[in-house]
């Protein structure tokens, strides 16, 4: 028995070493290139390209600002544009008492708004960052010109997000303890296939885990955060659901087909059966990551819907 309990220590304390240098190369090859906004609750981490009206991206699980570089590039020809990362995300930070519910990162994401001089924005949501952004057109009516959701999460999940269906952890003891051991070792030695699952059926760019902010998502943060952002989402999104209907501004979702985290239909058909005017668009033979993928059709979709706020709006 002694033996035994001397080899699961061990293997542990391994597991711990493994880790804590995994996160040390990360932490010594990618560093905050932006600024650095305190809010309640924790710090917002964001940069800023472009001029024109205010024009802020949010990203979804597990990702960071820099999932957005070529889309954002494309979007600063008309519109200043603000790449954050969210709460808890990147090199944005989350107190641990602070909430990971979607009215908490709202409230975070306006304040900061608020710090930096935005009025009111058009905003754009990638996946899980699609369901803050209509939380805060929920919340901020008067300041949200317009919403544009790329592959978004609106409705609570019945079954599992791929292989993200991992990050569901109720148990803070639990997450933390996975996040400090296995996660990282776990992710090593299945990220390339894990990625690839949530590109599929596209490529997955040679570029994106340096220049595209994937390799940030090994860290074991990444992980810790991750699962709250997942536990937290779903009473979000149960809370927010019925109250779709109060949305007022122009909203449009941007799917890829063979998306194989969210299924397309389930999460467009929320904002279609109550939002009054949303419109919808399907990109063939695209998945889930169509804002690195397909960044100038993901642009010209935005335009579009942010037109409709009537706003004239010219190519600089």
């Amino acid at each position: 028995m002694f033996i035994a309990l001397l080899i699961i220590v061990f293997i542990l304390a391994l597991l711990v070493w493994f880790t804590t240098n995994i996160d040390k190369k990360i932490e010594q090859n990618f560093f905050a290139t932006g600024k650095l906004t305190p809010v309640e609750g924790g710090t917002i981490h964001w940069q800023m390209q472009g001029s024109g009206p205010a024009l802020v991206l949010i990203h979804g699980l597990l990702g960071n600002s820099a999932n957005f570089s070529k889309l954002a590039s494309i979007l600063a020809t008309r519109y200043t544009v603000y790449s954050i990362d969210r709460p808890g995300n990147g090199f944005s930070i989350r107190a641990k008492s602070t909430s990971a519910s979607f009215e908490k990162q709202s409230s975070m994401i306006r304040e900061w708004m608020d710090k930096v001089g935005i009025d009111n924005a058009y905003l754009v949501g990638h996946s899980m960052g699609g369901g803050i952004a209509l939380r805060m057109a929920i919340d901020a009516p008067e300041r949200i010109n317009a919403v544009s959701l790329l592959c978004p999460l609106t409705t609570r999940l019945l079954k599992g997000a791929g292989p993200l269906s991992i990050l569901y952890i109720p148990n803070n003891f639990l997450r933390k303890s996975i996040s400090k051991t296995i996660a990282s070792p776990f992710r090593v030695k299945f990220g390339s296939k894990q990625i690839s699952q949530i590109f599929h059926p596209e490529a997955v760019p040679k570029s994106f885990a340096k220049h595209g902010g994937g390799a940030l998502a090994l860290h074991s943060k990444s992980f810790y955060e991750g699962s709250r952002d997942t536990v937290a989402a779903q009473g979000s999104l149960v809370r927010q659901h019925s109250a779709y209907a109060s949305i007022t501004c122009p909203v449009g979702v941007l799917y890829g087909e063979q998306d194989a985290i969210l299924a397309p239909d389930m999460h467009i058909h929320p904002v279609k059966s109550t939002i009054a005017g949303s419109v919808s668009e399907i990109i063939g033979d695209a998945g889930h990551m169509i804002p690195v993928t397909q960044p100038q059709r993901c642009a010209d979709f935005i335009f579009t819907i942010n037109e409709k706020h009537g706003r004239n709006i010219s190519a600089s």
